[in-house]
């Protein structure tokens, strides 16, 4: 066998497949991620409800079920060590007819109690009290107290960067043209044109799971995209938890829910479509959004929306998870047809996985407590401020230090879009217009200097460099 061979490729670089490394990278393997996308998170893991759902209402018996709840217990841990922003503010399922009541006591309170998730009805009087907007004709609702919010984002990223701290491999821009099997190892060819070769490989490539199980010859399964479209506005909304409807056949519905940030989010839509990139908003997505919402929340259509955006997430042939070897080469483990629950679900998912390649031949020897990484240094050091002066970003008082320390990390930003999604950079009332200038001259002179060119002259005619270690980096000025 070669020498540069991997004991474990993952395909694909949102939060199923970036969880799973973080899990493999507790043990002795040569790891490498590869994702099509110049970044992580970049597909359905970045625009989705931001929930940690408890799985109250999964079906039992699935394999969706299993991983949420082997999710719930392994969260708490993963919280405190990576610092992932996290609020734990609990959800109110609203009922507003005797119907819904019924389906909720009929169908919902079993199901969370096959699940072992804590649910309780509770009265008009004490759902009005805890979120004085909800429309008056509710007659009461589940509370469902262990549901949280999260940065979907910042789940990822820590899953990646632990990871690469462990010793993982992240390649990022460059997708799977193919994979053949021989008797030695799986070849992966980049469309890159680099190849890879390894000895088993995860396919976590959501929506285009089933299309890198049909280059080994796996019709098993297919996917198909449904599009939720949401709207994100920063009022003041007098709502303290995660507000649902009662589920449709199709959707767990357009709810309202506090973003972990700061802000309120109301959708998502579920339309089938074809396309799997098309992330696009319209009109009418936006009119069922507000027409869903205002029937929890009657004021709804009147707050100023900040932001309309739209996920796409992957709907399985087989109505569940996909986490098994292939039929056709054992060698290759998927993890697909993950829905909406695939946030909340991810440090599950990772455990079945870690445990279907053991299964299938994979030594898992653990790293000594010594050589492993469990805790995420701070994003941002103290020291930055006072080293890097100028803020950049006069909405949300981001500092060239912030955004140089994104440029250093182990997952490095490379596009506006990453530092944005690391910084909080753009995200404010100009929504990036007073400082994008000034961040992509930080992006070109990090770009310069990590090419070995002389640095460039940058702000305000001074001089940058950027000193890049493998936990961080400094901007310094001359």
């Amino acid at each position: 066998m070669r020498d540069d061979v991997y004991d474990v490729v993952v395909i694909g670089g949102g939060i199923v497949g970036a969880s799973i490394l973080r899990k493999l990278s507790e043990y002795r393997l040569k790891l490498l991620l590869i994702e099509k996308q110049p970044d992580v998170c970049e597909g359905a893991s970045k625009a989705n409800s931001g929930i940690v759902h408890t799985g109250f209402d999964a079906k039992p018996g699935t394999v969706e079920a299993e991983c949420l709840r082997l999710s719930r217990g392994l969260w708490p841990k993963l919280i405190e060590r990576l610092k992932i922003p996290y609020v734990e503010c609990g959800a109110v399922m609203v009922a507003v007819s005797d119907e819904e009541r019924s389906i909720i006591e009929e169908t919902y309170l079993p199901s969370a109690a096959a699940n072992g998730v804590a649910c309780e009805w509770i009265g008009r009087e004490e759902l009005l009290e805890r979120n004085p907007a909800v429309t008056p004709r509710a007659i009461g609702g589940l509370s469902i107290p262990g549901e949280a919010l999260i940065d979907p984002f910042g789940a990822t990223r820590s899953f990646a960067e632990i990871a690469a701290m462990n010793g993982a491999e992240v390649s990022l821009g460059s997708g799977v043209a193919r994979i053949e099997a021989n008797d030695d190892a799986l070849l992966i060819a980049l469309e890159n044109g680099r190849e890879v070769a390894t000895r088993y490989a995860v396919n976590a490539a959501g929506l285009w799971a089933d299309e890198i199980a049909g280059m080994i010859g796996d019709d098993s399964f297919a996917l198909t995209p449904r599009k939720g479209q949401f709207v994100l506005t920063e009022e003041a909304v007098p709502v303290s938890q995660i507000v649902l409807p009662v589920p449709t056949k199709t959707s767990k519905g357009i709810l309202l829910s506090p973003v972990v940030f700061g802000g309120y989010l109301l959708g998502p839509t579920a339309e089938d479509q074809e396309e799997k990139w098309d992330r696009s908003t319209t009109a009418e997505g936006m009119e069922a959004v507000l027409a869903g919402c205002e029937k929890l929340v009657p004021s709804a259509r009147s707050y100023a929306s900040v932001r309309q955006f739209a996920g796409v997430r992957a709907v399985c042939s087989e109505g569940d998870f996909v986490i098994r070897p292939s039929a056709v080469d054992a060698r290759l483990v998927h993890a697909a047809g993950i829905r909406s629950t695939g946030v909340s679900a991810s440090p599950g998912i990772a455990e079945l996985v870690s445990a279907q390649l053991e299964r299938a031949g994979l030594a898992l020897e653990s790293k000594p407590e010594a050589e492993l990484r469990t805790d995420m240094p701070e994003l941002f050091g103290e020291d930055n401020t006072t080293e890097a002066g100028e803020i950049v970003c006069l909405c949300r008082s981001i500092t060239r230090g912030e955004i140089a320390n994104a440029l250093c990390r182990p997952v490095a930003a490379a596009t506006i879009d990453a530092v944005k999604r690391r910084t909080g950079a753009l995200l404010g009332e100009c929504q990036g217009n007073g400082c994008i200038p000034k961040i992509m001259d930080l992006v070109a002179e990090h770009t310069a200097v990590r090419a070995g060119q002389p640095p460039l002259k940058g702000l305000q005619g001074s001089y940058l460099a950027f000193d890049c270690g493998s936990e961080g980096g400094t901007l310094h000025e001359g």
